[in-house]
């Protein structure tokens, strides 16, 4: 197991997420936008990501066991929003691994060049997808199981604001759907809705911000959630 470098040892970003029946997206817009202030940067974008893991589903289990140790490795890229020209050609792309052990985290979020045309393949079961993560995981000079494979597509609408009164990056995700997943693995799948949205917190430190009590009146709780997990459950058990 690799170990984490010396100046990410102890480091913590806490993070909390209240989940939502999708129904409540207006009020919880409405909500978030009187406390908070957009992220003028990156106000609101079409988030799609592809999940990798291993014949095992060692990514997955590690999550619902609740082991010591945890890995999560993912593709990450930003589509247009509805009524935008698609993206062709090489777009940029980031190769995301994320290491817990115990409450402290190590996260390797690499820049890197994609063809758009195999990160929107129909299929997952592409060979492309394995060699562009073994040469993105090389480059970045970080260790590579030649047991992944791409898992699932996971696909959603982000908008994102600051709170003032905390500091607090707050991200709220709504049209939650995985439209892709491997067929060797899932054959005969359709796409899958989650019926849900997610408010995600981030901060340094733990505080409830001035709008966490709208989001807990219409309807919101927090939960120790993955969209990674729900759609694994959804087919692995047949329901969310």
């Amino acid at each position: 197991m690799r170990l984490l470098d010396p100046e990410l040892r102890g480091a913590r970003v806490c993070e909390r997420k209240y989940v939502a029946s999708a129904t409540a997206l207006s009020g919880a817009q409405a909500v978030v936008a009187l406390h908070c202030v957009p992220d003028t940067a990156h106000p609101c974008g079409i988030v799609e990501s592809i999940y990798f893991d291993d014949g095992w589903l060692s990514s997955y289990f590690e999550k619902t066991n609740g082991d010591f140790f945890k890995r999560k490795v993912r593709f990450r890229w930003y589509s247009p929003l509805a009524g935008a020209p698609p993206c062709f050609g090489t777009i940029p792309a980031f190769l995301d691994v994320k290491d817990r052990v115990g409450a402290v985290r190590e996260k390797r979020h690499v820049a890197f060049q994609a063809d758009a045309a195999i990160l929107n393949a129909p299929t997952l079961r592409t060979a492309d997808l394995k060699r562009t993560l073994e040469r993105e995981m090389l480059a970045a000079g970080l260790p590579i199981a030649g047991t992944l494979e791409p898992m699932l597509a996971i696909r959603y609408r982000r908008q994102r604001f600051v709170c003032p009164a905390t500091g607090a990056k707050i991200n709220l995700d709504s049209e939650i759907r995985s439209p892709r997943s491997n067929p060797d693995i899932f054959p005969g799948c359709l796409p899958l809705e989650s019926g849900r949205i997610v408010c995600e917190v981030k901060a340094g430190v733990v505080r409830e911000g001035p709008w966490a009590e709208g989001l807990l009146r219409l309807g919101f709780r927090l939960q120790s959630f993955s969209k990674y997990g729900l759609f694994m459950e959804t087919h692995l058990h047949g329901s969310i």
